[in-house]
């Protein structure tokens, strides 16, 4: 836009410039020693200067329309405002008129010129007084036009001043809204729908998420390395054939559901990302393999990716990912840094406080212990949860011991460690908050167990990268308490009032689904929602292959 009204105005000054060495020239030049000339001179030398003129005056026109009609289709197509259109018409109409009046001035002047020749006298000293005369009047009327020229030159570039400032300052607001302000107007006016009257339960934005989601089913396409039959470590490779059971089963249940989804492909050329099968929980139970060569094992099955598949090479591995809920799993591709430090991790134990976990390029995945039927009974219920607060589990972390120190002997939080000697779902269903509290790592199953028993969880955990955290509003249904303020524990959650209590348990009831595995899956279960993770980190893929 700079360089538009530098070219206007220095197109401005150079016309006013030569608009003045024609006016100084006329003034001193002294006719009574200049040699007479024929008519037919006089008049062809007047009408090419007179031409020039109307060239100059022609091409700085056109160059003044032109810096117009860029900056307004600027500003119609950032700001998007319907008048654009009319203002754009109405400037070039001002700028046109305005600056094609001196084109009529000049004309006449010439036909004038013409009619005074044609009807001069014969006599040559008559011809020369009528020219004299003529040049007279025309230097005196070029003087007046230029004068009124120049004002009205000054008068359009400040009007295109004007639009390009107006232009200016619609694109700041443009470029300095942020992408959620730019999702509300979309929202508005493609539905007519404020973002204040949508429910977003608890989502970040229930449109954005449901919007996404469509897409990425109709869509998403997944290459799996496949691996010989023969294969003495095809164990480690295949899907379970059985019901995943145990403490790790999410890593089994998702790659059942993979392998039995749509979204796997055959055609790595049509892949948005390419999954690398290896299971390090088999791995690790692996007489051949076992916790010590788990490492080891890792880094032969992706160099041999590399050697033989050019996918890998061909983008660094960005567009790659593997899914591991074991704790070991932090550990297990730490001989091959450059998958830590491109492929997509998918992983339980997802502590960003650890420098082999990268948030937004890795993602969480909740640990989840099987289970069967629906809904539990008394889930859906708060009248009969009179207990504050419960946790049971073994103390296997500094957290746990302070927990334990602090509140062992409180009358409304109950704390247990070890077994319970009731039913564990009896505590669950309840207590109005379950805690969910760090042991060796940050995750645990007890977020899937007090989801699916409709407790609203409380999150003990420093540094945990929470499972479907672009996705979920925790702060909605859960309370996240710094490992510091576990003095504070009793006090914090007597603090959540009745109100709000019963709008985080209707939360915690819709957000359930999303923290449970099936076989085969089901819509906004857990698998659907880690296949989510990796739909929206495709962008990151993409920006990292240009």
């Amino acid at each position: 836009m700079s360089k538009s009204k530098d070219r206007a105005a220095s197109c401005t000054s150079k016309f006013v410039s030569d608009q003045g060495a024609r006016r100084n020239g006329f003034a001193k030049r002294n006719y009574s020693t200049q040699p007479r000339v024929s008519s037919a001179s006089t008049q062809l030398k007047w009408e090419v200067k007179a031409k020039k003129f109307l060239l100059g005056l022609l091409a700085l026109t056109s160059l003044l329309v032109l810096s117009a009609r860029i900056t307004l289709y600027v500003s119609l197509f950032r700001s998007t405002r319907h008048d654009a259109a009319t203002q754009l018409a109405q400037s070039e109409s001002r700028l046109v008129i305005k600056l094609t009046e001196p084109y009529v001035g000049s004309t006449r002047g010439v036909e004038k010129m013409k009619v005074m020749e044609m009807e001069s006298s014969t006599d040559q000293n008559n011809r020369d007084h009528a020219a004299d005369q003529l040049v007279v009047e025309t230097n005196a009327a070029v003087e007046m036009e230029s004068t009124d020229q120049n004002t009205r030159l000054d008068h359009d570039v400040q009007l295109v001043q004007a639009v390009e400032t107006e232009t200016l300052e619609s694109n700041k607001l443009v470029d300095s809204a942020d992408a959620i302000a730019f999702l509300d107007e979309l929202t508005l006016n493609l539905t007519g729908t404020d973002e204040e009257d949508i429910d977003n339960g608890p989502y970040h934005s229930r449109r954005v998420f449901e919007a996404n989601y469509d897409e990425m089913n109709r869509n998403i396409k997944i290459f799996v390395y496949p691996y010989p039959r023969n294969d003495p470590f095809r164990d480690i490779y295949r899907a379970w054939e059985t019901r995943p059971s145990g403490n790790y089963a999410s890593e089994a249940y998702f790659k059942q559901a993979l392998m039995k989804s749509s979204y796997v492909t055959s055609n790595a050329a049509e892949a948005d990302f390419f999954f690398m099968p290896v299971s390090i929980t088999r791995a690790r139970i692996d007489k051949r393999v076992g916790t010590e060569g788990v490492k080891r094992f890792c880094k032969k099955h992706v160099t041999s990716l590399r050697n033989n598949w050019s996918y890998w090479n061909r983008t660094g591995g960005v567009d790659h990912f593997y899914l591991s809920c074991h704790s070991i799993a932090r550990t297990a591709m730490e001989l091959v840094p450059y998958v830590r430090q491109n492929a997509i991790q998918l992983v339980c134990p997802s502590s960003y406080h650890l420098h082999y976990y990268i948030t937004h390029k890795d993602a969480s995945v909740p640990q989840i212990w099987p289970r069967d039927g629906g809904t539990p009974q008394g889930a859906k219920h708060t009248a009969q949860r009179q207990r504050l607060a419960f946790f049971a589990g073994s103390l296997n972390s500094n957290v746990r011991v302070q927990l334990q120190e602090a509140w062992q002997n409180d009358d409304e939080i109950l704390i247990h460690s070890g077994k319970v000697t009731f039913p564990y779902s009896e505590g669950l269903l309840t207590s109005k908050f379950c805690l969910h509290v760090k042991g060796f790592e940050v995750n645990t199953a007890r977020l899937g167990d007090a989801m699916f028993y409709g407790c609203v969880p409380v999150v003990i955990a420093n540094y945990y990268d929470l499972p479907y955290a672009d996705i979920l509003d925790w702060h909605k249904f859960s309370i996240v308490v710094p490992t510091f303020d576990i003095p504070l524990l009793k006090e914090i959650l007597k603090n959540v009032t009745p109100a709000q209590y019963t709008k985080m348990h209707q939360y915690v009831l819709q957000v359930r689904q999303h923290f449970q595995w099936h076989t085969p899956a089901r819509e906004f279960d857990a698998f659907y929602m880690v296949m989510y993770e990796l739909w929206i980190r495709r962008h990151t893929v993409r920006n990292s292959l240009q």
